[in-house]
């Protein structure tokens, strides 16, 4: 048998030799009649079609980077402003194929026009300069895993360089980030069960409190970089997971902690459509305040962030007066305290007015940041005489970070809704602080930074206070008020 097979593997290895052989004639042709076509183009337009001739990488992220229908099997990319010809011809896969020349028809194929063809251009350089700065924080190999442990055991230290370099991997790993924030959020969500009902903690539980923190901080981060290019080729497994994404955003919220809401309602809104029918659910049928304020506010920025949903999110809002009575007691009573009429105010006019509100945010957030840093001693660099000088990305990095409870303060939830103009036009990046400017207000972790998540976590998963409940007395028994009668001829008739 064996000899049998060793005659006939001379002849499966010249076969492959001239597969590969023809495969590399094939494609040899193709470049050389990709370069004879090339001749229809002219000028900077050839330059154009060579330089990405050149560097396929950047045609392939630029393809990958489209929502191509699926019957589109070529794109004509246009190499000219006016989109008229020359066009450069690929296959999705990103093969070269041809160039046709101004004024010939493109005939079935997906059209990339010029000013979109720029724009992912600049994206791709900015792509790559964000891949040096991951690969300058964990090298080349195993990017990924290195990657979410270093954000695992940062907390909330990531600061916007580091926020920057890890989004490089982004695009291709969309799926990869959303896992990776079901995982974070179930490895927090066990550790609270545990820790919410211990009574006091001792040095040897240092380690884990400070575990925990970080994983909790590290969900948010998780969060930015999951949604950061949107929904874009992954449309319908956002759409088909809606409820247990959804479901599981709330989780991290038993906190009450502010800044979590802002980055989930930022993820939110940055996924967009393939949630709306969800969102929607949780909105008017909530059957927790957190899962409540979490849709309203993510409801108002993908209103804010996608124009076509902004209808069908007004649509939503004013529907809520019609269910209210249908609301358990948990989201009703957050309501009472929320005062919802100005809540409904605000997010109206933020939605409304979107870039008048912007306007009126940015002084009131710089006012913020100017008195909370009277206290700090800080270099000449950010020192301002005045709060109109300090620049807006430092003070929207300040509020957006605040360590505030909305559950105990539902006053806070209106201050989010303020923010919406904001969540609506920031980058993910824009969340952290910059490295030099971090470096000289960093406070280390404390155990009481994680008590304090605890201790808020508490009342939704872990022990509630025990009530002391007497025992009713029976009918013959002596009546408690100390009459001397039986109880049945005394208290009880009362």
């Amino acid at each position: 048998m064996f000899e049998s097979l060793g005659d006939v593997t001379p002849e499966v290895s010249d076969s492959a030799d001239r597969s590969a052989r023809y495969r590399a004639e094939d494609q040899e042709g193709h470049a050389i009649h990709f370069l004879k076509r090339l001749d229809r183009a002219s000028g900077t337009q050839a330059e154009l079609a060579l330089q990405l001739y050149n560097d396929p990488e950047v045609l392939r992220f630029i393809l990958y980077s489209l929502t191509i229908p699926k019957e589109f099997d070529r794109v004509a990319v246009s190499l000219h402003e006016d989109d008229r010809g020359p066009y450069l011809v690929a296959s999705r896969k990103g093969r070269f194929v041809t160039c046709l020349g101004e004024g010939m028809k493109i005939g079935g194929l997906y059209l990339l026009n010029h000013s979109r063809l720029l724009t992912y251009i600049e994206k791709n350089e900015e792509y790559r300069r964000r891949r040096k700065l991951a690969e300058s924080l964990v090298g080349e190999k195993h990017q990924l895993k290195k990657l979410f442990t270093r954000i695992a055991s940062k907390g909330e230290d990531v600061t916007r360089e580091e926020m920057l370099a890890i989004s490089a991997m982004q695009p291709a790993l969309k799926l990869a980030f959303i896992d990776k924030l079901f995982e974070f959020i179930s490895n927090v969500s066990d550790s609270a069960r545990v820790l919410v009902r211990r009574k006091r903690f001792t040095k040897k539980d240092r380690p884990v409190l400070k575990r925990h923190y970080e994983e909790y901080r590290a969900v948010g981060h998780i969060a930015l970089l999951a949604s950061m290019s949107g929904p874009s080729g992954i449309e319908g497994t956002v759409a088909d997971n809606a409820g247990d994404l959804l479901h599981s955003l709330v989780l991290p919220l038993f906190t009450g902690d502010m800044a979590m809401l802002l980055r989930l309602a930022w993820f939110i809104g940055k996924m967009g459509k393939p949630l709306l029918p969800e969102l929607k659910r949780r909105f008017l049928e909530p059957k927790l305040h957190e899962e409540w304020a979490l849709a309203f506010l993510g409801l108002v920025v993908m209103g804010l962030r996608h124009g076509k949903t902004r209808g069908k999110v007004l649509k939503i809002l004013n529907r809520l007066p019609d269910v209210l009575k249908n609301f358990g007691y948990d989201t009703r009573e957050f309501l009472v305290k929320l005062e919802l009429k100005d809540t409904m105010t605000m997010a109206l006019l933020s939605l409304m007015e979107p870039d008048k509100s912007y306007e009126r945010l940015v002084p009131a957030v710089q006012k913020l940041f100017f008195e909370g840093h009277r206290s700090f001693e800080l270099p000449a660099p950010y020192v301002w005489e005045k709060q109109a000088d300090v620049p807006e990305d430092l003070a929207f990095a300040y509020v957006v970070n605040g360590r505030n409870s909305f559950s105990e303060c539902p006053e806070l939830l209106n201050f989010c809704l303020i923010l919406t103009p904001w969540l609506a036009r920031c980058e993910a990046e824009d969340f952290c602080f910059p490295h030099d400017y971090y470096r000289h207000v960093y406070a280390p972790w404390q155990p009481e930074d994680t008590i304090a998540l605890i201790d808020q976590d508490r009342e939704k998963r872990g022990e509630r206070k025990p009530v002391k409940v007497e025992r009713t007395p029976a009918r013959n028994d002596p009546c408690p008020c100390g009459s001397g009668k039986k109880y049945k001829r005394c208290c009880l008739l009362k």
